[in-house]
Protein backbone atom coordinates (compact mmCIF):
# COMPACT_ATOMS: atom_id res chain seq x y z
CA UNK A 1 0.00 0.00 0.00
CA UNK A 2 2.87 2.36 0.76
CA UNK A 3 4.29 1.96 -2.73
CA UNK A 4 0.88 2.72 -4.25
CA UNK A 5 0.64 5.89 -2.17
CA UNK A 6 4.14 6.89 -3.26
CA UNK A 7 3.18 6.52 -6.92
CA UNK A 8 0.04 8.52 -6.22
CA UNK A 9 2.08 11.34 -4.66
CA UNK A 10 4.45 11.33 -7.64
CA UNK A 11 1.52 11.54 -10.07
CA UNK A 12 -0.10 14.39 -8.14
CA UNK A 13 3.23 16.22 -7.93
CA UNK A 14 3.73 15.80 -11.67
CA UNK A 15 0.27 17.24 -12.35
CA UNK A 16 0.81 20.17 -10.00
CA UNK A 17 4.11 20.95 -11.68
CA UNK A 18 2.72 20.90 -15.24
CA UNK A 19 -0.91 21.80 -14.48
CA UNK A 20 -1.21 24.60 -17.03
CA UNK A 21 0.35 22.57 -19.82
CA UNK A 22 -1.85 19.54 -19.06
CA UNK A 23 -5.00 21.66 -19.02
CA UNK A 24 -4.20 23.31 -22.33
CA UNK A 25 -3.32 19.97 -23.93
CA UNK A 26 -6.55 18.42 -22.62
CA UNK A 27 -8.65 21.27 -23.97
CA UNK A 28 -6.89 20.99 -27.33
CA UNK A 29 -7.68 17.27 -27.59
CA UNK A 30 -11.31 17.88 -26.61
CA UNK A 31 -11.60 20.69 -29.16
CA UNK A 32 -10.09 18.56 -31.89
CA UNK A 33 -12.52 15.72 -31.21
CA UNK A 34 -15.46 18.12 -30.94
CA UNK A 35 -14.84 19.95 -34.21
CA UNK A 36 -14.24 16.67 -36.03
CA UNK A 37 -17.57 15.42 -34.69
CA UNK A 38 -19.37 18.61 -35.77
CA UNK A 39 -17.85 18.45 -39.23
CA UNK A 40 -18.82 14.80 -39.62
CA UNK A 41 -22.39 15.34 -38.45
CA UNK A 42 -23.06 18.63 -40.25
CA UNK A 43 -20.26 19.56 -42.63
CA UNK A 44 -22.34 21.99 -44.71
CA UNK A 45 -19.85 24.86 -44.38
CA UNK A 46 -16.98 23.36 -46.39
CA UNK A 47 -14.49 26.08 -45.44
CA UNK A 48 -14.55 24.81 -41.83
CA UNK A 49 -14.15 21.11 -42.59
CA UNK A 50 -10.49 21.14 -43.60
CA UNK A 51 -7.56 20.12 -41.44
CA UNK A 52 -6.10 23.61 -41.06
CA UNK A 53 -9.35 25.29 -39.93
CA UNK A 54 -9.96 22.47 -37.46
CA UNK A 55 -6.44 22.77 -36.02
CA UNK A 56 -6.71 26.55 -35.84
CA UNK A 57 -10.04 26.41 -34.01
CA UNK A 58 -8.67 23.75 -31.65
CA UNK A 59 -5.60 25.84 -30.78
CA UNK A 60 -7.72 28.94 -30.14
CA UNK A 61 -10.21 26.96 -28.03
CA UNK A 62 -7.37 25.51 -25.95
CA UNK A 63 -6.05 28.98 -25.14
CA UNK A 64 -9.32 30.68 -24.14
CA UNK A 65 -11.57 30.16 -21.07
CA UNK A 66 -14.22 27.45 -21.17
CA UNK A 67 -17.24 29.78 -21.76
CA UNK A 68 -15.47 31.23 -24.81
CA UNK A 69 -14.68 27.68 -25.95
CA UNK A 70 -18.39 26.86 -25.77
CA UNK A 71 -19.22 30.01 -27.73
CA UNK A 72 -16.75 29.12 -30.50
CA UNK A 73 -18.27 25.66 -30.83
CA UNK A 74 -21.76 27.18 -31.04
CA UNK A 75 -20.68 29.60 -33.76
CA UNK A 76 -19.24 26.74 -35.79
CA UNK A 77 -22.54 24.82 -35.48
CA UNK A 78 -24.55 27.87 -36.50
CA UNK A 79 -22.36 28.47 -39.55
CA UNK A 80 -22.99 24.90 -40.72
CA UNK A 81 -26.73 25.32 -40.16
CA UNK A 82 -26.65 28.65 -41.99
CA UNK A 83 -25.49 26.86 -45.12
CA UNK A 84 -28.20 24.26 -44.60
CA UNK A 85 -31.11 26.67 -43.99
CA UNK A 86 -31.08 30.31 -42.90
CA UNK A 87 -34.48 30.05 -41.22
CA UNK A 88 -33.61 26.90 -39.31
CA UNK A 89 -30.27 28.43 -38.30
CA UNK A 90 -32.15 31.43 -36.88
CA UNK A 91 -34.27 29.08 -34.77
CA UNK A 92 -31.16 27.27 -33.56
CA UNK A 93 -29.61 30.63 -32.66
CA UNK A 94 -32.60 31.58 -30.50
CA UNK A 95 -32.58 28.23 -28.69
CA UNK A 96 -28.84 28.37 -28.14
CA UNK A 97 -28.86 31.93 -26.80
CA UNK A 98 -31.63 31.00 -24.38
CA UNK A 99 -29.70 28.07 -22.96
CA UNK A 100 -26.35 29.84 -23.14
CA UNK A 101 -27.39 32.73 -20.93
CA UNK A 102 -29.08 30.36 -18.49
CA UNK A 103 -25.88 28.36 -18.34
CA UNK A 104 -23.77 31.49 -17.80
CA UNK A 105 -26.10 32.55 -15.02
CA UNK A 106 -26.00 29.36 -12.97
CA UNK A 107 -22.99 27.27 -13.97
CA UNK A 108 -20.36 29.18 -15.99
CA UNK A 109 -17.47 27.02 -14.74
CA UNK A 110 -19.21 23.80 -15.78
CA UNK A 111 -19.17 24.46 -19.50
CA UNK A 112 -16.64 21.69 -19.98
CA UNK A 113 -19.56 19.27 -19.57
CA UNK A 114 -21.17 20.80 -22.66
CA UNK A 115 -18.03 19.91 -24.57
CA UNK A 116 -17.49 16.52 -22.97
CA UNK A 117 -20.98 15.18 -23.72
CA UNK A 118 -20.85 15.30 -27.55
CA UNK A 119 -17.21 14.20 -27.53
CA UNK A 120 -18.05 11.04 -25.56
CA UNK A 121 -21.30 10.57 -27.49
CA UNK A 122 -19.40 9.75 -30.67
CA UNK A 123 -17.85 6.82 -28.78
CA UNK A 124 -21.19 5.97 -27.13
CA UNK A 125 -19.71 6.70 -23.71
CA UNK A 126 -21.77 9.78 -22.80
CA UNK A 127 -23.48 7.74 -20.07
CA UNK A 128 -20.56 8.50 -17.75
CA UNK A 129 -20.96 12.29 -17.95
CA UNK A 130 -23.41 12.63 -15.02
CA UNK A 131 -21.01 10.79 -12.71
CA UNK A 132 -18.23 13.16 -13.74
CA UNK A 133 -20.44 16.19 -13.20
CA UNK A 134 -21.60 15.01 -9.78
CA UNK A 135 -18.09 14.36 -8.52
CA UNK A 136 -16.39 17.41 -10.00
CA UNK A 137 -19.11 20.00 -9.38
CA UNK A 138 -22.52 20.15 -7.69
CA UNK A 139 -26.21 19.53 -8.53
CA UNK A 140 -26.15 22.49 -10.94
CA UNK A 141 -24.13 20.25 -13.28
CA UNK A 142 -27.52 18.89 -14.39
CA UNK A 143 -28.14 22.16 -16.28
CA UNK A 144 -25.29 21.99 -18.86
CA UNK A 145 -25.76 18.22 -19.24
CA UNK A 146 -29.48 18.63 -19.95
CA UNK A 147 -28.67 21.44 -22.38
CA UNK A 148 -26.20 19.22 -24.23
CA UNK A 149 -28.79 16.42 -24.51
CA UNK A 150 -31.52 18.76 -25.80
CA UNK A 151 -29.28 20.61 -28.24
CA UNK A 152 -27.92 17.45 -29.83
CA UNK A 153 -31.46 16.15 -30.36
CA UNK A 154 -32.51 19.57 -31.67
CA UNK A 155 -29.74 19.53 -34.28
CA UNK A 156 -30.72 16.02 -35.34
CA UNK A 157 -34.34 17.00 -35.99
CA UNK A 158 -33.28 20.25 -37.68
CA UNK A 159 -31.32 18.24 -40.23
CA UNK A 160 -34.27 15.97 -40.87
CA UNK A 161 -36.65 18.92 -41.28
CA UNK A 162 -34.31 20.70 -43.71
CA UNK A 163 -34.00 17.57 -45.85
CA UNK A 164 -37.78 17.21 -45.96
CA UNK A 165 -38.81 20.82 -46.63
CA UNK A 166 -35.80 22.23 -48.48
CA UNK A 167 -34.04 25.56 -47.94
CA UNK A 168 -36.54 28.01 -49.43
CA UNK A 169 -38.43 30.84 -47.78
CA UNK A 170 -41.91 29.41 -48.12
CA UNK A 171 -43.79 30.35 -44.95
CA UNK A 172 -45.79 27.14 -44.89
CA UNK A 173 -42.64 25.07 -45.33
CA UNK A 174 -40.91 26.96 -42.53
CA UNK A 175 -43.84 26.50 -40.17
CA UNK A 176 -44.00 22.82 -41.08
CA UNK A 177 -40.26 22.48 -40.41
CA UNK A 178 -40.46 23.95 -36.94
CA UNK A 179 -43.58 21.98 -36.16
CA UNK A 180 -41.75 18.81 -37.18
CA UNK A 181 -38.76 19.70 -34.98
CA UNK A 182 -40.70 20.52 -31.83
CA UNK A 183 -43.20 17.69 -32.22
CA UNK A 184 -40.40 15.14 -32.41
CA UNK A 185 -38.43 16.88 -29.70
CA UNK A 186 -41.19 16.75 -27.13
CA UNK A 187 -42.10 13.19 -28.13
CA UNK A 188 -38.54 11.91 -27.79
CA UNK A 189 -38.67 9.55 -24.81
CA UNK A 190 -34.97 8.81 -24.99
CA UNK A 191 -34.15 12.50 -24.48
CA UNK A 192 -36.51 12.73 -21.51
CA UNK A 193 -35.02 9.53 -20.06
CA UNK A 194 -31.50 10.93 -20.34
CA UNK A 195 -32.40 14.18 -18.61
CA UNK A 196 -34.36 12.54 -15.77
CA UNK A 197 -31.88 9.74 -15.11
CA UNK A 198 -28.80 11.94 -15.35
CA UNK A 199 -30.30 14.51 -12.99
CA UNK A 200 -31.23 11.77 -10.53
CA UNK A 201 -27.71 10.33 -10.69
CA UNK A 202 -26.18 13.73 -9.95
CA UNK A 203 -28.45 14.26 -6.96
CA UNK A 204 -27.83 10.77 -5.55
CA UNK A 205 -24.04 11.05 -5.85
CA UNK A 206 -23.95 14.55 -4.41
CA UNK A 207 -26.21 13.77 -1.43
CA UNK A 208 -24.52 10.49 -0.45
CA UNK A 209 -21.03 11.98 -0.77
CA UNK A 210 -21.99 14.60 1.82
CA UNK A 211 -22.74 12.02 4.51
CA UNK A 212 -20.15 11.43 7.25
CA UNK A 213 -19.98 7.65 7.29
CA UNK A 214 -16.80 5.89 6.21
CA UNK A 215 -16.02 5.70 2.50
CA UNK A 216 -19.07 7.83 1.65
CA UNK A 217 -17.46 9.07 -1.59
CA UNK A 218 -16.95 5.59 -2.97
CA UNK A 219 -20.40 4.49 -1.84
CA UNK A 220 -21.79 7.52 -3.68
CA UNK A 221 -20.03 6.53 -6.90
CA UNK A 222 -21.31 2.96 -6.61
CA UNK A 223 -24.86 4.16 -5.91
CA UNK A 224 -24.74 6.59 -8.85
CA UNK A 225 -23.53 3.83 -11.15
CA UNK A 226 -26.36 1.52 -10.08
CA UNK A 227 -28.98 4.27 -10.45
CA UNK A 228 -27.63 5.15 -13.89
CA UNK A 229 -27.78 1.54 -15.10
CA UNK A 230 -31.24 0.84 -13.67
CA UNK A 231 -32.71 4.11 -14.93
CA UNK A 232 -31.34 3.69 -18.44
CA UNK A 233 -32.44 0.05 -18.50
CA UNK A 234 -35.99 1.06 -17.61
CA UNK A 235 -35.90 3.84 -20.20
CA UNK A 236 -34.53 1.53 -22.89
CA UNK A 237 -37.57 -0.72 -22.52
CA UNK A 238 -39.89 2.10 -23.62
CA UNK A 239 -37.66 4.36 -25.72
CA UNK A 240 -35.51 3.93 -28.79
CA UNK A 241 -31.96 5.16 -29.11
CA UNK A 242 -30.57 3.86 -25.80
CA UNK A 243 -27.84 1.26 -26.16
CA UNK A 244 -28.21 -0.73 -22.95
CA UNK A 245 -24.89 -2.57 -23.30
CA UNK A 246 -22.96 0.66 -23.77
CA UNK A 247 -24.99 2.29 -20.99
CA UNK A 248 -23.81 -0.41 -18.58
CA UNK A 249 -20.22 -0.16 -19.81
CA UNK A 250 -20.20 3.64 -19.71
CA UNK A 251 -21.73 3.75 -16.23
CA UNK A 252 -19.20 1.29 -14.79
CA UNK A 253 -16.33 3.06 -16.52
CA UNK A 254 -17.53 6.41 -15.20
CA UNK A 255 -17.73 5.06 -11.65
CA UNK A 256 -14.19 3.67 -11.87
CA UNK A 257 -12.80 6.88 -13.31
CA UNK A 258 -14.40 8.93 -10.54
CA UNK A 259 -13.16 6.54 -7.84
CA UNK A 260 -9.63 6.84 -9.22
CA UNK A 261 -9.92 10.63 -9.36
CA UNK A 262 -11.09 10.68 -5.74
CA UNK A 263 -8.15 8.48 -4.76
CA UNK A 264 -5.76 10.95 -6.36
CA UNK A 265 -7.49 13.89 -4.74
CA UNK A 266 -7.66 12.62 -1.16
CA UNK A 267 -6.90 9.43 0.79
CA UNK A 268 -7.86 9.29 4.46
CA UNK A 269 -7.15 6.88 7.28
CA UNK A 270 -10.48 5.88 8.83
CA UNK A 271 -8.74 3.86 11.55
CA UNK A 272 -7.51 7.10 13.16
CA UNK A 273 -10.72 9.12 13.06
CA UNK A 274 -11.56 11.23 16.09
CA UNK A 275 -14.71 12.89 17.40
CA UNK A 276 -14.11 16.30 18.93
CA UNK A 277 -16.43 18.49 20.96
CA UNK A 278 -15.82 22.10 21.98
CA UNK A 279 -17.71 25.34 22.41
CA UNK A 280 -17.44 29.09 22.27
CA UNK A 281 -19.72 31.88 23.43
CA UNK A 282 -22.34 31.18 20.78
CA UNK A 283 -22.15 27.54 19.65
CA UNK A 284 -21.35 23.96 20.57
CA UNK A 285 -19.23 22.17 17.97
CA UNK A 286 -19.24 18.43 17.25
CA UNK A 287 -16.49 17.58 14.78
CA UNK A 288 -15.43 14.34 13.13
CA UNK A 289 -11.75 14.54 12.19
CA UNK A 290 -10.12 12.02 9.83
CA UNK A 291 -6.42 12.43 9.00
CA UNK A 292 -5.26 12.34 5.41
CA UNK A 293 -2.67 9.79 4.37
CA UNK A 294 0.36 11.47 2.87
CA UNK A 295 3.50 9.59 2.03
CA UNK A 296 6.53 11.66 1.12
CA UNK A 297 9.62 9.90 -0.14
CA UNK A 298 12.78 11.22 1.42
CA UNK A 299 15.26 12.72 -0.97
CA UNK A 300 18.87 11.58 -0.60
CA UNK A 301 21.76 13.30 -2.34
CA UNK A 302 24.93 11.22 -2.31
CA UNK A 303 28.18 12.85 -3.34
CA UNK A 304 31.39 10.95 -3.92
CA UNK A 305 34.70 12.70 -3.30
CA UNK A 306 37.95 11.43 -4.70
CA UNK A 307 40.90 11.54 -2.27
CA UNK A 308 43.48 14.15 -3.12
CA UNK A 309 46.93 13.03 -4.15
CA UNK A 310 49.41 13.57 -1.36
CA UNK A 311 53.13 14.22 -1.54
CA UNK A 312 55.41 11.76 0.14
CA UNK A 313 56.55 13.94 3.04
CA UNK A 314 53.17 15.39 3.98
CA UNK A 315 51.01 14.22 6.81
CA UNK A 316 47.29 13.52 6.64
CA UNK A 317 45.13 15.45 9.01
CA UNK A 318 41.44 15.13 9.70
CA UNK A 319 39.45 18.24 10.30
CA UNK A 320 35.91 18.54 11.61
CA UNK A 321 33.47 21.28 10.76
CA UNK A 322 30.35 21.47 12.89
CA UNK A 323 30.72 17.91 14.01
CA UNK A 324 31.08 16.48 10.50
CA UNK A 325 34.29 14.84 9.35
CA UNK A 326 35.59 16.31 6.13
CA UNK A 327 37.96 15.00 3.54
CA UNK A 328 41.50 14.28 4.59
CA UNK A 329 43.90 17.03 3.55
CA UNK A 330 47.68 17.33 3.83
CA UNK A 331 48.98 19.31 6.75
CA UNK A 332 50.68 22.51 5.71
CA UNK A 333 54.21 22.96 7.06
CA UNK A 334 54.54 25.51 9.84
CA UNK A 335 57.27 28.10 9.71
CA UNK A 336 58.97 28.85 13.03
CA UNK A 337 58.36 32.29 14.45
CA UNK A 338 61.51 34.38 14.69
CA UNK A 339 62.31 36.86 17.42
CA UNK A 340 61.91 39.73 15.01
CA UNK A 341 58.31 38.77 14.53
CA UNK A 342 57.61 38.79 18.25
CA UNK A 343 55.88 41.88 19.51
CA UNK A 344 56.19 42.98 23.10
CA UNK A 345 52.72 43.44 24.55
CA UNK A 346 54.00 46.10 26.90
CA UNK A 347 54.76 48.38 23.96
CA UNK A 348 51.26 48.19 22.58
CA UNK A 349 49.07 51.21 22.95
CA UNK A 350 45.33 51.40 22.82
CA UNK A 351 43.46 54.60 22.05
CA UNK A 352 46.45 56.70 22.87
CA UNK A 353 47.23 55.02 26.19
CA UNK A 354 50.69 53.68 26.70
CA UNK A 355 50.54 50.55 28.77
CA UNK A 356 54.29 50.66 29.46
CA UNK A 357 54.26 53.99 31.26
CA UNK A 358 52.58 54.66 34.56
CA UNK A 359 49.54 56.88 34.62
CA UNK A 360 50.69 60.30 35.73
CA UNK A 361 47.90 62.26 37.18
CA UNK A 362 48.33 65.85 37.97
Amino acid sequence: MTSILEYKEKLVAFYNRFEDIIRIAGKFILALLLFNYINDQLGYFESLTGILPTLFLSVVSAAVPVPVFVLIAAVVVLLHLFRLSIILAAGALVVFLLFYFIYLKFAPEQGILLILYPVLAQFNLHYMVPLIGAMAYNPLAAIPIAFAVVFMKFLQYLQQAANMTGTGFDIEAIVASYQYVFDHLFADRAMVTYIVVFTLVILVVYVISRFTFDYSWYVAFAAGTVVNIIGLAVGASSADGINLAMAILGSILGGLVMAFAQFLDCVVDYTKKEYLQFEDDDYFYYVKAIPKIQVSRSERNVKTFKPAKLNGGEKKTKTKIRGKKTEESPEAPQDPITSDQMVDFDELSFDGFDFDEPDNKQ
